[in-house]
């Protein structure tokens, strides 16, 4: 075989083509590589953008939350965070400048306890419904002795709160926002009332009227501590006297008579009496709340007679189910029935009635008497004497009076005596219940001492750690839907998406 020879013209040619087809090569991986460097540029700039964004967006969110109250929201089962309708009016009617100041810093404050980020969350949200009438502010009492010159009659810690407004200040300790048990030498906090605390303060240094009301104290055993902190919580100042030793002071208009447990002598009675006279002008008013057990009170039978009021010899039962807020309890939680329009002039189809438990009960005569709340046509009143073995059918009378009034006076001005049948209507866990018992006292006295009804009805809300801890069955349901279900479909179809377009480059 004979070997060919390559013409230098064709290596020529043949070096030039591999020369081109390696730049092409080049060409081709350049432009791989730039287009790899761009998605991965957009990828990079994308991130950097969602990163971006989802700052800006909360910080955003961080300023619109501090500056409109409506954009925060509780996910607390009892709404343990934000605060009632109550007190968002009492925040809303505020006219004058307040200052609420907690004597540490917020970090140090809020590590006491969980309550106390409550208690933090509370003010902040009086805050933003207060239209810029009320400011929070956190001040460490240690480093600033000057506070405690500023207030030299107080005793202050750290944990306590003051609120001011001009010269007028109200300094709330510990104990008046939270409850607290002990574990053998170990002080713990059982649940939160700071809510309550806060409002009944603002109302205190805010409100220029301040109405006082006398309580008798003769012979009477039963506590009114929670009726002095209702009363107190809208500025009524509860004055105990008592009435066999003391005169009732000139700037009284309404006078308690609290469940005696024996009867006032004449000389107390005649007192009750001129009272309710006014030397000719009436204008005042005796609220008499009987003592729950049998008692031999013939004088104080005597005077409620003289105003058409004859005292029941016995409890008042109900038998109506539907009236019964407690099953099988005859005696205790019983809606009332409003039977006149006395003091509801206010209420609305969505109020409840009032919450009545172991009440005496009044048989009423005369034109100037009328009952205020009744039991239902199923209702009676069990004698003191009745056995074990009573038979409630017998004793069924229907429509038991548990509260009346009687009015007296004339064109000068209305006296009136108003009996009304428990000191239970004024317990703790009555006047806190979505019951009106509170609302219905309030436009009692509000009426009887020449108040004007806008007055705000302040409830007691206390908050347990299980209300801090908890969420509603129907927020969980709602954070499940959107963990398990929408954001997983969220990213899949984000990353279909991706897919698909990808697919078709």
């Amino acid at each position: 075989m004979s070997d060919k020879k390559i013409k230098p013209s064709e290596e020529k040619e043949k070096t030039a083509e591999k020369t081109k087809s390696v730049k092409n090569k080049k060409s081709t991986s350049k432009k791989a590589l730039t287009r790899k460097a761009k998605r991965r540029i957009i990828s990079l700039a994308g991130i950097c953008l969602v990163i971006i964004a989802a700052v800006l967006i909360n910080i955003i969110s961080g300023i619109l939350t501090d500056r409109f109250a409506v954009l925060t929201a509780d996910i607390t089962s009892n709404s343990s965070f934000n605060i009632s309708d109550a007190s968002v009016k009492v925040a809303q009617s505020l006219k004058k400048k307040v200052t609420l100041t907690f004597l540490t810093d917020r970090t140090s404050y809020e590590a006491y306890d969980t309550y106390c980020k409550q208690a933090t969350s509370i003010a902040d949200q009086l805050k933003k419904n207060s239209n810029g009438f009320l400011t929070v502010e956190y001040t460490d009492l240690l480093k600033n002795p000057n506070i405690e010159n500023k207030y030299q009659n107080e005793s202050l810690t750290a944990t306590d709160v003051i609120i001011q407004c001009g010269d007028k200040y109200n300094v709330i300790k510990v104990e008046d926002m939270f409850n607290f048990d002990v574990y053998g030498e170990y002080q713990y906090i059982t649940s939160s009332k700071a809510e309550s605390a806060f409002d009944t303060a603002i109302v205190k240094v805010t409100s220029d009227v301040e109405t006082k009301v006398a309580i008798l104290t003769d012979k009477s055993e039963d506590s009114y501590s929670t009726l002095e902190t209702v009363l107190a919580s809208n500025n009524y100042i509860l004055t105990p006297i008592t009435v066999e030793s003391e005169d009732i002071p000139d700037d009284v208009n309404t006078v308690i008579a609290w469940a005696p447990t024996e009867d006032y002598s004449d000389k107390a009675v005649n007192k009750l009496k001129k009272f309710l006279e006014n030397g000719g002008k009436f204008g005042k008013s005796l609220i008499f709340v009987p003592y729950r057990y049998e008692t031999k009170c013939p004088k104080i039978s005597a005077l409620l007679e003289e105003y058409g009021m004859k005292l029941e010899d016995g409890l008042a039962f109900e038998t109506d189910t539907s009236r019964m807020m407690t099953q099988n309890d005859a005696y205790r939680n019983i809606a009332g029935v409003f039977d006149s329009e006395y003091y509801i002039s206010n209420y609305s189809e969505e109020d409840l009635p009032v919450l009545v438990s172991m009440s005496r009960a009044v048989s009423i005569s005369g034109d100037n008497t009328s009952a205020l709340i009744q039991y239902s046509s199923q209702s009676g009143v069990c004698p003191y004497s009745a056995g074990d073995d009573w038979v409630w059918q017998d004793y069924i009378s229907g429509n038991v009076t548990v509260a009346a009034q009687c009015l007296s006076g004339g064109d000068e001005g209305i006296s009136r005596l108003i009996f009304v049948g428990s000191t239970d209507i004024f317990n703790t866990h009555l006047t806190e219940s979505g019951f009106t018992n509170r609302k219905y006292l309030f436009n009692m006295l509000n009426e009887l001492n020449n108040r004007s009804d806008d007055t705000i009805y302040l409830d007691d809300k206390v908050i347990t750690q299980y209300d801090l801890s908890s969420v509603s069955s129907q927020t969980t349901s709602v954070i499940g839907v959107i963990m398990y279900a929408a954001i997983p479909v969220l990213i899949l179809g984000a990353g279909l998406c991706v897919f698909i377009v990808r697919r078709r480059k």
